[in-house]
């Protein structure tokens, strides 16, 4: 164990620059954005575990009252089969489409040290000559299932937002409690690593008892945005079947109830949708990166003939 940092490392792996992407178990994961997307990557990318932190120094497994906090554990017949205790861990994938790799850190929200937990995220980062940092979060709202959902962005420079703003998201101000994603990029920005946190809404109706447990549509409204910015040659059929299939229930419920399919549709005719478009115009560096491209293509040409 890295005694300085509480990270316990299996190996240590030659990565390139790599971007960070940190998904949290917590209390903003609405629809499983942060978790869910982060195991998307994870899937993706058949991605490998290279450390962890130990969970007894950041969780808390009683609180009385609250159940949730508490390990899970599986028997059969009799036999102790299976403990699930929280997870903070971190996988690598190597990203051959890009210059960068990537480091995707799964974790859940701790109860205990905050500010010891986000700089050891942001040090295994910093280790690592880390890029940049992404985390990620869902929020419970009452926006129409049949529309692009909303994102907004929290940034640690006007440098980073300045790169974000052609990715339509808005850039809201709000003061309050923090939401652990903020404490992360914060960290980061204590540590001099360029960092953006993506909140997206979720679909919630608690008048007709409806909350989507698992939004895939949120979960891709992100992973789009972040396969663009980090160059990540993503495909999304998973998640466009889960979208058919959630669509094609909420569907079914709004044939059924006059009362909700009604709501929908109000629901529908007061919602500004920002749906995701690839920006057309292209930053400096990714302007000298495909200069190099073209130059090096012409080079090769020329040494073939």
């Amino acid at each position: 164990m890295d005694e300085k940092s509480g990270v316990v490392y299996q190996s240590r792996p030659e990565l390139r620059r790599p971007y960070i992407v940190c998904g949290v178990n917590g209390w903003v994961n609405g629809g499983e954005v942060s978790v869910g997307g982060v195991n998307y990557l994870i899937r993706h990318f058949k991605a490998k575990k290279f450390a962890e932190m130990p969970t007894a120094r950041f969780h808390v497994y009683q609180v009385p009252g609250v159940e949730s906090l508490r390990p899970t554990f599986r028997t059969q017949d009799g036999l102790i089969v299976d403990c699930q205790l929280p997870r903070d861990e971190f996988y690598y994938a190597l990203n051959p489409a890009a210059d960068s790799d990537l480091i995707l850190f799964l974790g859940t929200e701790p109860n205990l040290g905050w500010e010891e937990y986000t700089d050891a995220v942001v040090g295994v980062a910093r280790d690592f000559g880390g890029a940049r940092l992404y985390a990620s979060g869902g929020v419970l709202d009452r926006s129409p299932y049949t529309r692009e959902p909303r994102v907004s962005c929290v940034c640690t420079s006007e440098h980073v937002k300045n790169e974000i703003k052609s990715y339509n998201v808005t850039f809201n101000s709000r003061e309050g409690p923090a939401t652990f994603n903020q404490m992360l990029i914060y960290a980061a920005k204590k540590h001099g690593l360029e960092a953006a946190t993506f909140t997206v809404r979720v679909p919630y109706y608690p008048e007709f008892n409806v909350a989507v447990e698992y939004s895939p549509k949120s979960i891709k409204a992100v992973l789009v945005r972040l396969g663009q910015m980090m160059r990540l040659d993503l495909r999304f059929d998973e998640l466009n079947q889960s979208i058919r299939e959630l669509e094609g229930k909420l569907d079914f419920v709004r044939r059924q109830n006059p009362q909700f399919n009604t709501f929908v549709e109000e629901l529908e005719k007061e919602y500004v949708e920002m749906p995701y478009q690839e920006p057309l115009d292209m930053s400096a560096n990714e302007a000298v990166r495909l200069a190099e491209e073209f130059l090096k293509g012409n080079k090769d040409q020329d040494k073939g003939k």
